[in-house]
């Protein structure tokens, strides 16, 4: 069985280390609150990336399109 001097070093450990706990609560909202905005932020860029990039495809094949009409129909005399 624990002393009681055992018993008072106990809950004062226990004190300081929930004392901590509540001084880092805000640093550490703040610091999970920027990880997500980081990740939300990186998830937009690569999204504006990937539509960049299926926009150049489609602007691609509009111009390939465009460009076999015009040899298909071929020059129009003035």
């Amino acid at each position: 069985m624990a002393s009681p001097p055992a018993i008072a070093q106990l809950l004062d450990t226990t004190s300081a280390e929930s004392a901590m706990a509540v001084a880092l609560a805000p640093a550490f909202a703040m610091s999970a609150t920027y990880l997500a905005m980081a990740d939300s932020l990186g998830l937009a860029m690569q999204n504006a990336v990937a539509n960049q990039q299926r926009g150049q495809v489609t602007a691609g094949a509009s111009l390939a399109q465009v460009l076999a009409l015009i040899i298909q129909k071929g020059a129009v005399p003035s």
